[in-house]
């Protein structure tokens, strides 16, 4: 998803600054312009006006934190032997800029 596909899905028809997304999950827009995608209280995925995307599981490597990730990222993230990587097979770490 990039930046401007989340912001419409955000905004919708009501022009809304925050949407409920999923179960446990919403979509905000940010005061930096950034589209962050919350579940329970971290932001899993933020999506930068210049298509960027900061990636963070807050310490909760679940099924749903990689599912969340999945779908709002730029990029896939799989599981192998209990470790994350991006579909690309960098290891994958809370914070980076994808």
């Amino acid at each position: 998803m990039n930046h401007c596909e989340a912001v419409k899905m955000v905004k919708g028809k009501g022009n809304k600054n925050t949407r409920k997304v999923g179960n446990n999950t919403y979509a905000e827009i940010l005061p930096d312009g950034s589209v962050g995608i919350m579940l329970h209280s971290t932001y899993v995925v933020k999506i930068h006006p210049d298509n960027s995307a900061t990636l963070n599981t807050g310490g909760w490597y679940t099924s749903t934190t990689k599912d969340r990730i999945n779908k709002y990222s730029p990029v896939r993230v799989y599981q192998r032997r209990g470790e994350w990587y991006l579909n690309n097979g960098t290891p994958y770490e809370d914070g980076m800029v994808v």
